[in-house]
């Protein structure tokens, strides 16, 4: 015989509402419940004020230590797993997990959404709650916990109380940044491309076309350049296009004149930055802000070239028993979140350089990321006559001839 299947009740009463049990609906509900046979559990964060309905008759009362890192740590292992737990464990101990709320840890902890999202809105809103407890919440201060949580949010940004908090209080907008939130400092350089027909000085700029020794990767270039104008007419779509490249090679062989020459090529910026840019926040939470906000900033910038060097820095993920392995399989996590396709980064051409491409995590590699990986061999003897040729120019004739003179008269 089948077992018949229970029944499920659940009750959902607000602290300032609880009250309400005194009044007949609410009764004639929980006696349902419990005529059902339906297991009945009330939760409250404070041992005061529990309604005598439920204080006088429970079977079973338990008194917990209160909301801490390591009830969080174990709500996230169930929910994600030991493993995803585990590996997010440096950012769960920075969490003022004393200033959130049972609500707080329903609507931040759900099944469906990534880990690293939800342990970033247990951070922001802990900053909130901890702000508005200390008398900040007044005015701008719960706009600002909500700067705290765009600003770790992967680059998202709130566009609707925070530009009430950062304009002028009449307009509500700001002119010049549209009501995006005040971003944080991130250390990237924005490279605007020279003009076709050149500088003030008359030379003209460097320009994929005129590169030598480049092989592949000048191949590449020259392909993308067509399939952007593709795109910018609306013959092409950018899923399909080839925007993502590693591009490794010894020191010296020109990885970033590659991107410099392509910023010029295409004419669109280029946004310049470095691991080792990312890697000078303070705190773990600041190196994945960091990174998550230079990608916003190609965003905003798109189309645009996004070059980040020594890629390899970012390290590969190493299993949990070894030293800091949380941190870098955070920081591993969250390049492989911000190259996915997920995050809209249309119009953001990523390149990312590296002396050392078999440091590389092996998923940063994987279709979708970094997938096309051209190596820059040293240059041969053609490739060095034509590097030497684009940087003397004329001069090289008048070099060649004095050298033949000399090599005559010995």
């Amino acid at each position: 015989m089948g077992r018949r299947e229970a029944k499920r009740v659940f009750l959902h009463v607000l602290v300032s509402d609880d009250l309400r049990l005194n009044r007949p609906s609410m009764r004639r509900q929980l006696l349902r419940a419990l005529a059902h046979g339906s297991p009945v559990l009330a939760v409250s964060e404070t041992n005061q004020e529990i309604p005598d309905q439920i204080d006088l008759t429970c079977d079973v009362r338990l008194t917990g230590g209160g909301i801490d890192v390591t009830l969080i740590s174990e709500l996230l292992e169930a929910v994600f797993g030991r493993e995803e737990a585990s590996a997010h464990a440096i950012l769960v101990r920075e969490i003022d997990a004393g200033a959130l709320t049972l609500d707080d840890l329903a609507i931040a902890i759900r099944p469906g959404r990534p880990i690293h999202t939800s342990i970033e809105a247990l951070a922001g809103l802990a900053a909130r709650n901890r702000n508005e407890a200390e008398g900040d919440g007044q005015g701008g201060g719960s706009s600002s916990a909500r700067r705290i949580i765009s600003q770790s949010s992967s680059g998202r940004r709130n566009n609707t109380k925070d530009s009430r908090s950062s304009g002028s209080s009449s307009s509500g907008s700001g002119s010049g940044d549209k009501g995006r939130s005040k971003q944080k400092p991130t250390g990237a350089e924005v490279v605007q491309p020279q003009p076709p027909e050149g500088g003030k000085d008359g030379k003209p700029p460097l320009v994929v076309e005129t590169l030598s020794g480049y092989g592949a990767a000048k191949d590449w270039a020259l392909g993308l350049k067509a399939d952007l104008a593709d795109y910018r007419s609306g013959d092409l779509d950018w899923s399909e296009m080839s925007t993502k490249l590693l591009l490794s090679g010894p020191p010296g062989t020109g990885k970033t004149t590659f991107a410099r020459a392509l910023c010029n090529s295409l004419q669109i910026p280029l946004v310049v930055t470095s691991v080792s840019t990312w890697l000078q926040g303070e705190y773990l939470h600041d190196v994945l802000g960091r990174m998550a906000d230079t990608f916003a900033e190609a965003r905003a910038q798109a189309p645009c070239i996004l070059f980040i060097d020594e890629i390899d820095g970012i390290g590969t993920r190493a299993s949990a028993s070894k030293d800091y392995a949380d941190y870098w399989n955070a920081c591993v996590n969250k390049l492989l979140e911000l190259l996915d396709g997920a995050l809209k980064s249309e119009g953001v051409i990523v390149v990312g350089a590296t002396n050392r491409p078999h440091e590389i995590d092996e998923a940063i590699r994987r279709s979708g990321r970094l997938e096309t990986h051209i190596e820059i061999p040293r240059p041969d003897i053609p490739a060095l006559s034509g590097i030497l040729a684009h940087h003397l120019g004329s001069d090289l004739d008048v070099i060649v001839s004095d050298a033949g003179r000399e090599g005559a008269s010995s």
